[in-house]
Formats: C-alpha cells, structure tokens, sequence
C-alpha cells in the first residue's frame, strides 16, 4: 500500500511546478535522429584535458564515439553515456534532457560544477543516473521523482544541498539511492517508505535532523542501510529487525539514544553493524549472539554498560569487535573464544571499566591485533602470551599490570606494534626481545623498570618509534643504536642514562624527533649528528654535556625545536642556525660565548627564543626584529650591552621579555606599552637610566613588570594602576622619588610589590591596604617615607613579609597589624616609631623593631615615669617655647630689678629697719627667682612649665602619651 502523499504547501507547490515542467516537455523537438546534435551540444560545455571527447564529430557514426552505447540493431539510437573518472569539468548543460532514448547516464568522478538540471526529469527510459563524485551544486532537482523507471541514482559526493525531495518516493522501480556525503538537511521524507523495491540506500555524511521515520519499513528489501555520520535523534527503531535481507546497518555518528533493539538479533544475513559514536544505554543484548553471519561489530563510543556478553564462540565469522570507550565492566569472560573454532581477529575493548587479568584472550588463537588499553586490568603480562603467535597490535597502556616484562615476548614473531606505556612494569628489558624483527612501534614509557638498554634492542631493524620515557634505565645508550635505521622517533627522556651519545646514531638518517632530556649524559655531541637530514625536533636539556657544538650540525636543514638547555655547551650558536625553520630554540644556562648571531632572525617562525644563563656579549641584534610570531625572548644573565631595540615593537605576540642581569643602556622604552600581548616584562639588573614610561600602563595582560637594580629615576607613573592584572611589581634598587601613587591600589592582584631602596617620599597611602591578595612581600624599606602606619595594612590578611624599614615613619604602631595572621617576617626598625609594641607582635625579633623609641616585648619594658623621646620637630617646637618663655621671664626680671632699684633709690636705706627690709626683700626675691630656675630644670617642672606655656602642643603630646598607653593595654 502505497504511502500518502504529503499535502503541505512546499509539496504543492513543488507538484505544480513539475506539471508545468511537464506541459512544456511536448513542445520540445527532441527525438531519437537528434542524439548526435545534443550530444555535440553537451561537448561544448565541457572542458576535456585528456581529450576522450576529441573523436565526437558529425562525421563519425554516433554509436561509435567514446563512451557511447547504442541500442543493438538500431541505427543511431544512444542509450548510454558513460564518461566516468576522465577529469571532465563544466556544467551539465539542460539540453542533455534531450536524449530521449538513453537509459543510462554515469558523468561520475569529474570535477563538474553547477546544478543538476531539472530537464533530466524528462528522460523517461532513464534506468541509471550516476553523478557521484563531482562538485555539483544546489538542491536535489524534485523532477527526478518523474524517472518512474529509474532503478539507480547515485549522486552523492558532491556540494548539493537542502533537503531530499520527498518526490524521490515516485521513483517506485528504485533499487539504488546514494545520497551520501553532500551537504543535505532537513528530515529523511516517509516518502522514501514507498521504495519497495529499494535495496540500498546510503544518506550518510550530511547534516539530517529528527529521527528515522516509521515509514522506512515499508523498505523490507534492504540489503545496505547507511544514515551514519549525521545528526538524527531518537531510538533505533526496532522494525529494522523486520529486514530480514539486510546484510550492513551503520547508524555511527548519530545522536541516537536508549537502549540497543533485540530485535537486531533476528537479522540472520547481517554481516556488517555499526552503532558507534551514539548515546546508546544499557547492556549489550543476548540476541546479538544469534547474528551468526557477522563478521563486525562496532558499538564503541557509547553509554553501553553491564558485562562483556558478546560470544566469539557463537558469533564464528566475527573477525571485529569493536567495544571501545563505554562502561562495561567486570571481566573478560572465559567463554569470549573458543579457540580454533572462534574466526575472531581483531578485539578493541579500550576505555571500558573492565578489570582483572587477561588470561582469557589467549583462548583467541586467531586474534591478529588487541587492544584493551584504558581499563583496569591488573596483574602480570601472562608468560604464555606468546600462544597468540599471529599477534601483530598488543596494546596493553593505560592499566595497572605489574611485573616484568615476560621473556616469551621474544616468540611473538609477528608482532608490529607493542604499547604497554603507563603501567606498573617493572625489571628489565628481556634481551629477548631482540628476535622481533618485524617490530615497528615500541612504548614502554611511564612504568617502573630499571636495568640497561639492552644491546639486543638494535637487532630489532623495523623499528621506527621507541618511547622509554619516565622509567629508571641506566647505563649508555646502546652503541649500535645506529643499526635502527628505519627509527623516525627516538623518546629516551627522564631516566638515568650515562656516557656519552653514541656516534653511530648518525646513521638514523630517518630520525625525525630526539629526545635525551634529563639524564645524566655526558661528553660532547658527536660529529655525526649533522648526517640527521630529517631531524626536526631535539631535547637534550638537563643532561651534563660539554664542548662547543659541531659544525656539521649547521647542515641539518629540518630542525625546528632545539632544546640543549641547562648542560655545558660553549662556543658559538651559529651551528645551531642551518635551519630557518626554527619555532623553538632554548638554549638557557648554558656556556655559549659569542654575539648574539643575526642569522637567528632568519627563522620567521620563532615562538621561543631563550638564550639566558650564557655568555653572549655584543648588543641585541635589530634582526630579531623579524620574529613576528615570538612569544618568549629570554636573554637574561648574559654581558648583553647597548640600547634595548626599537625594532622589537615589531614582535606583537611577545608574552614574556627577559633582558634581565645584562649591561644594558638607555631608557626604558616608551613602545613597550604597544606590546599588547605582554605577560611578563623583566627589565632588572641592567643601567637603564630615564623615568618610567607611563605608556607600560597599556600592557593590560601585564602579570610581572621587574625594572629594579637600574638607574631609574623620577616618580612612579599612576598609569600602572591600570596594571589590574599584575601580580608582581618590582622597583626596587633605583632613584625613584616623589610618592607612591595611591593609583597602585587598582592592582588589585597583586601578591608582590617591592618598592624598596629608592627616594620615595610622603606617607603611605592607605589605599595599599586594599590589595587583598598581596601575599608574598609588600616591602618599602630604604625611603624617606613619613606619617603613621596606615592601620589599613592590617587588612592584608594574606601578607607574609611586612618590610617597612628604614624610613623616617612616626607615631605608634597600629594594633590593626595584629590582624596579619600569615606574617612570618616584619621589620619596621631605624623609624621614628613610639610607644609599646602591641603584644601580639611579641613573637617577633627584636632586630624588626630596632632603632625606634619603642618599649615591650621583644624590646625591654616599657617605664611609665620616663618621659618619652620625642620627635624632632615637637623638640624643636618645645626648645622654641622654652626659649620664649626665658626670654620672658628675663624681661619680665629685668623690669623688677630696675623698679627695686630706683625705689631703693628714692628711699633711704639708712636705718637698719629699712635695709633688713630690703635685704629681707632681695633675699627673699633672690630665693625665689633660685627656686625658679631649678624648678625649670626639673623634670617634674619642666611638665608643669609645658603645660602653661605651650598649652596646644602639651595636649597633643598628651593625647599621644594616652593612646600608646592605650595600645600598651591591649
């Protein structure tokens, strides 16, 4: 029963164009005699760059033009047109629907551009169109569902797009449909349901949406159903257990969900079942054991748990099975094989959860690769691994097998790839393993063995890839090691290998990438090394090599990363820069003399230059100007001198700059700040001179700005305030002056700032102590910085070095710094500091408070009668006042002494009565002027005298005598 057409308004819309279509075809004049005419026309539009079409002429017979077939016994009449895979280009003209008796079109494997042409619709005999394998563009023509005796159109492999004409369903005589790898959207049309006869059908590799539809059933001939690689939803529909022909079912790449069908057991002809890379559930269904047919089975990639349930015992002419990256766990079942009964070649179980040991895969006598690789599969490699002698892929990485690596690995005759990285492996290599002579790739990186190389290893002549990483060999490297010729990777890095580099290496000429990094390597790098013509990587760092390079290696033309840092190497860099290619060249404290040489500018692909910890002289070269894509440029730690390039404002990737512990001259440049991409600018231990450019605010990425141990002078710029990123800021050891800038705050990352051994000037501003994440070192000491304590630094809780010394700081400490939980160094020595020092700061030295007027703990007790010392300016202030005062009171003695004396004057002193009064008066006078003068001099009168003679100051002196006496109390 035929299904019922779609009456939506596109479906309309599209049937009233075909009508059209179909009343315009009578008035063309095509016939049978005009075959030739048409198909000179359908020549003209094609490009024919081997010439195939060059026989096509009106002179020749029609039938015997290349690539045309003629209905046998009749004159003139074409009914093929095969010019398959001749590299045609062009369109496919619309005059091709004038072949009105051809059945047969196969235009397949070109380079044809353009549109399908609808007027192909009109070929009514048409009973095979083949376009596949073009660069046809548009959408699928709806004319092609008039071809009622079409049985094979395959047009895939082409840059059509849209959606899949539900027309196609007309197509009732269809037995081929091949709509695979274009471009179509949409959903797949219940139309197609009508194809009854439909055997395969390939809609693989587009972008279709919604689910399969439950119209499809009605295709019960299907041999081959593929819809793999799109993005359909849903279940699997079980009705695909109702064809019973159907011999491959991919459905991989999908977004299928829930469960796997048992009714995909009733399959009996299934030989091929792909459902990988779906978000299948559950377990693997029992039924599946009853496909006996199958030759592969692929359900990886899914959610699939529960037990290994498939049998190779019943499954006989499974040769794949393909498990991998799901969640079945449990163990390998004994029943998997049944030795020489099972067909079963290939078993990838990789990044499963399954468990336990491996002994039952030796049942598997004809298993050819292995892979069980992310699981957790635990004990030893069995010794009697070697009855699986056709065995050529054992991948075993990523588990949890201990022990040794069995001897009987040597009999494994076949075997071409052996990967047992990142286990708990441990003892040695067998010297056995020098039998396996077709070998190719061996990983035995990331476990726990030990011993030496064995010499054995180079008898293993297929070799191309050895990876030994991250173990515990010792010993040399094998000196025949240059037997590996084959050998394109060579991965020998972190273990204990000694001696020199053997020689015959150089006989690797295949070797692509070297690794040697942290051993314990020695000697010089050997002459040979320049035979590696195709070596490209290379890491020898932290080993302890020595001696000048050779200069044969300047002819290894290949290399791009070169990583020789921390050895002994010295001498010049020229030998290292044959290569223009370089991307990476790290070569960090070493011994290496010299200039820096311009050819490095030659390797415009340069990411990574680090040359620090050296001996390089001579000045930057402007060439490295040139290095467009560089991120890191470190020449620190070298006798660099001269002026800091302009030309490296040409490097705009640049992440981290270390020109550090140099000679260098000159400013600070202000094109820094055009660096937009700068993590990390390192300038300290050079004689930079000038101020700091307030350009560098810019550098809003910036984490770590050091410019200290220079010449720098004037203040610090409140542009770094826009620095919101940095962590580190270091200006310490230059001239700076001026104060800091409350600005500094906006760094509100910050964990380490350094400001000391400058000449900053002013208070401290409060703001810093919002910088809530400063942790490591908040350090101002050697300034001529003024004022209190800001009680706000209490609010770095996170502080762990406080270094405020050496500065000209007054008052108390603030008990606010007993919030400083993290604190472990705190100096605040040679101020002008008073008072007690708060009780919780008791733990510290008494260095951190020396040179102060402090008192308690850790410094001797504080005593309440003595007078505390004052600051210099009150002193000054007191002395003032006291000299006023003085000068008063001298005045003011010096106007009685003359009033007593013109009195004495004006009376007579003749009578005794009169002069012991006055005597009485003068020494009474006398007295108490003496009196006076003492009492100024004492202690307790110089308080009373303070206290009526510079009453504004005493109060404040007072105040302070309270709140120290305050702080002492708390």
């Amino acid at each position: 029963m035929a299904i019922k057409q779609s009456s939506s308004p596109l479906r309309v819309l599209a049937d009233l164009s075909l009508l059209f279509f179909i009343l315009l075809v009578p008035l063309c004049s095509a016939t049978a005699a005009t075959a030739p005419a048409t198909l000179l026309q359908v020549k003209s539009g094609l490009t024919d760059p081997e010439g195939v079409l060059s026989g096509w002429s009106p002179e020749a017979d029609v039938c015997s033009w290349h690539g045309i077939t003629c209905r046998p016994g009749e004159v003139g009449i074409v009914t093929g047109l095969n010019l398959s895979g001749y590299g045609l280009s062009g369109v496919i003209p619309p005059v091709i629907g004038g072949l009105i008796s051809i059945e047969s079109i196969d235009l397949s494997s070109n380079s044809l551009t353009g549109p399908i042409p609808p007027e192909l619709g009109v070929l009514e005999n048409l009973r095979t169109l083949l376009l596949f394998s073009n660069s046809l563009t548009g959408t699928i023509p709806p004319e092609l569902g008039l071809l009622k005796n079409l049985e094979v159109l395959r047009i895939g492999d082409n840059r059509l797009h849209g959606e899949i004409p539900p027309h196609l369903g007309d197509c009732t005589k269809l037995e081929t449909l091949g709509l695979a790898y274009c471009q179509l959207n949409g959903t797949i049309p219940a139309e197609l349901g009508n194809l009854r006869r439909l055997q395969h059908l390939a809609l693989d590799n587009n972008t279709l949406t919604g689910s399969i539809p439950e119209q499809l059933a009605g295709c019960s001939s299907l041999h081959f159903l593929s819809v793999a690689d799109n993005m359909l939803q849903g279940n699997i529909p079980s009705f695909v257990g109702s064809f019973s022909d159907l011999q491959s079912l991919n459905l991989a790449n999908n977004q299928f969900s829930g469960g796997i069908p048992a009714e995909i057991g009733n399959l009996s002809s299934l030989t091929y079942l792909n459902l990988l890379g779906n978000s299948l559930t559950g377990a693997i269904p029992e039924e599946l054991n009853r496909l006996s047919q199958l030759q592969v089975l692929d359900l990886s990639m899914n959610n699939i748990s529960g037990k290994l349930s498939i049998s190779a015992a019943q499954l006989k002419n499974l040769k794949y099975l393909v498990l991998s990256g799901n969640l079945l766990d449990g163990g390998i079942p004994e029943g998997l094989c049944a030795g020489d009964s099972s067909s079963l070649e290939n078993l990838f179980l990789a990044g499963n959860n399954l468990g336990g040991g491996i002994e039952a895969l030796l049942n598997c006598s004809g298993l050819q690769s292995i892979d069980v690789s992310n699981n957790s599969f635990t004990g030893a490699i069995p010794p009697s691994i070697d009855r699986l002698l056709g065995l050529i892929n054992l991948a075993l990485h990523n588990n949890s097998f201990t022990g040794a690596l069995p001897p009987q690995i040597g009999n494994m005759s076949n075997l071409e790839v052996l990967s047992l990285f990142h286990n708990g492996l441990t003892g040695e290599i067998p010297p056995e393993i020098g039998r396996l002579q077709k070998l190719k790739l061996l990983f035995l990186y990331e476990n726990q063995m030990s011993g030496t190389i064995p010499d054995d290893l180079t008898n293993c002549t297929s070799l191309e890839e050895v990876d030994f990483f991250g173990n515990h060999f010792r010993g040399p490297i094998p000196e025949r090691i240059g037997n590996l010729k084959n050998l394109t990777v060579l991965q020998l890095r972190q273990n204990d290998l000694s001696g020199p580099i053997p020689a015959s290496l150089g006989e690797c000429r295949s070797l692509q990438a070297l690794a040697l990094a942290d051993n314990r390597l020695s000697g010089t790098l050997p002459e040979t090394f320049g035979q590696l013509d195709e070596l490209s990587v290379v890491t020898l760092y932290n080993n302890s090599l020595e001696g000048p390079l050779p200069e044969s290696l300047f002819q290894v033309k290949n290399l791009t990363v070169i990583n020789f840092s921390h050895n002994r190497f010295s001498g010049s860099l020229v030998p290292l820069l044959g290569s223009s290619s370089l991307s990476v060249l790290a070569l960090t404290n070493n011994s290496f003399s010299g200039v820096i040489p311009a050819a490095v500018g030659r390797s415009r692909n340069m990411v990574r230059l680090q040359l620090g910890g050296n001996r390089l002289a001579g000045a930057i070269p402007a060439e490295l100007g040139n290095l467009t894509r560089l991120n890191m440029l470190d020449l620190s730690f070298n006798n660099l001198s001269g002026d800091i390039p302009v030309e490296l404002s040409n490097c705009p990737q640049l992440t981290h700059l270390k020109l550090d512990g140099n000679s260098l001259t000159g400013s600070v440049p202000a094109w820094l700040g055009g660096l937009l991409s700068l993590g990390e600018l390192d300038l300290s231990s050079n004689t930079l001179t000038g101020g700091i450019p307030p350009d560098l605010g810019n550098c809003s990425g910036l984490l770590k700005l050091s410019l200290s141990d220079n010449h720098l002078s004037g203040s610090i710029p409140p542009e770094i305030g826009r620095l919101t990123s940095l962590n580190v800021l270091n200006l310490d050891k230059n001239t700076l002056t001026g104060d800091i800038p409350p600005a500094l705050r906006q760094c509100n990352k910050l964990y380490e700032l350094r400001l000391s051994e400058n000449a900053l000037e002013g208070p401290i501003p409060p703001e810093l102590g919002q910088l809530s994440e400063l942790q490591v070192i908040l350090d101002l000491s050697r300034n001529k910085l003024s004022g209190e304590i800001p009680a706000s630094l209490g609010d770095l809780v996170k502080l762990e070095r406080l270094n405020l010394s050496s500065n000209r700081l007054d008052g108390q400490i603030p008990s606010s710094l007993l919030q400083l939980t993290s604190l472990h160094l705190l100096n605040l020595s040679d101020n002008l500091l008073s008072g007690a020092v708060p009780t919780g700061l008791s733990s510290f030295p008494a260095t951190s408070f020396a040179v102060n007027e402090l008192c308690g703990a850790p410094l001797p007790p504080c005593v309440p009668s003595s007078p505390r010392r004052l600051p210099g300016t009150e002193v000054a202030v007191i002395v003032a006042g006291i000299a006023v005062i003085s000068a008063a009171v001298c005045v003011a003695l010096l106007y009685t002494m003359l009033r007593v004396w013109s009195n004495w004057r004006a009376v007579s002193v003749s009578n005794s009565d009169g002069e012991e009064s006055a005597h009485g008066g003068g020494d009474k006078w006398g007295a108490a002027g003496d009196g006076k003068y003492w009492k100024v001099g004492s202690p307790v009168s110089s308080s009373a005298e303070e206290k009526h003679s510079s009453g504004s100051e005493t109060s404040v002196l007072h105040g302070k005598s309270t709140e120290a006496a305050g702080a002492a109390k708390s």
